[in-house]
């Protein structure tokens, strides 16, 4: 009886291991850009801008980007040089994502950016020549 307890054991415990080191499936790529941008903005820019853009929601103090902040005055050009490299050159802290993200999610979290601004902030932002197609 020990000896078929033993082994049992012993099985458990290898399924138990084996289960552990299965990596975990990956997730998917959206294949909408928009849906992808949405995935990138929750993993990476949400935990220090906030859920919805909000900003100010940690210690680190990063910049609301959504329709009560002042992001849509910014050029995509800066905004993802933001992104790309970083806070420090501004004397902010956040940190360079630029070889973290590919230059599809890039431009997917910029276009997810742009759904957290009013229709009249996208329209000023298009007219000061801030966006790029």
């Amino acid at each position: 009886m020990r000896r078929v307890l033993g082994g049992f054991v012993a099985v458990l415990w290898s399924a138990g291991l084996a289960a552990c080191a299965a990596a975990p499936p990956p997730t998917p790529t959206p294949s909408d850009p928009l849906a992808l941008g949405q995935q990138v903005f929750a993993q990476y820019c949400a935990p220090c801008h906030g859920a919805d853009g909000e900003g100010f929601v940690n210690a680190l103090d990063a910049p609301g980007l959504n329709a009560d902040s002042e992001a849509h005055l910014l050029s995509d050009e800066a905004i993802l040089t933001a992104i790309i490299d970083g806070g420090a050159a501004s004397g902010g802290n956040m940190a360079p994502l630029g070889d973290a993200l590919s230059e599809e999610q890039e431009a997917a979290v910029l276009q997810y950016l742009h759904t957290l601004w009013t229709d009249d902030q996208r329209a000023a932002h298009e007219a000061a020549g801030g966006h790029i197609p």
